[in-house]
């Protein structure tokens, strides 16, 4: 009977320290956009989880928003794991799914990038826009480039 208690506690620790070594911490993150000129289009929103496809492919999420308030509005993301991420959007005004640009390829739509990069010549690399996930809630300001 002792050594039935023995096994059973062992059992229930082994089982609770499992559950605390694989439980896996997750943020909401909440992405205020600033500076949108008007309500035309979408927003198109994507989460990069590594440098891998940055900014333009392998999103952990990608949304497609058609309804949103100017000049601020307010994206939450839930459960997403600890983590480094960067953030890219884009205010497709045509809903083509994509940037257009003008005859020499300067974008003709509204976009942004985490960590408020000021794009002169070229998107940001992904360390150049990353950020840490490392906190139950976080929130993140980024402003519209037109």
């Amino acid at each position: 009977m002792i050594l039935n208690k023995l096994y059973f506690t062992i059992i229930v620790f082994v089982f609770f320290i499992t559950t605390l070594i694989n439980a896996q911490n997750t943020c909401t993150l909440e992405v205020v956009v600033q500076g949108l000129e008007n309500t035309k289009g979408q927003i198109m929103v994507s989460i990069n989880k590594g440098p891998e496809g940055w900014p333009e492919s392998n999103f952990i999420e990608q949304r497609f928003i058609p309804t949103f308030t100017v000049p601020t509005f307010t994206i939450t993301f839930k459960d997403l794991p600890y983590g480094n991420y960067a953030v890219g959007l884009l205010h497709d005004t045509d809903k083509n799914g994509e940037m257009t640009k003008n005859f020499i390829g300067m974008p003709k739509e509204g976009f942004a990038f985490s960590r408020d990069y000021k794009v002169v010549f070229r998107a940001p690399k992904y360390d150049e826009a990353n950020f840490d996930l490392n906190t139950p809630k976080k929130t993140i300001t980024i402003k519209m480039q037109y």
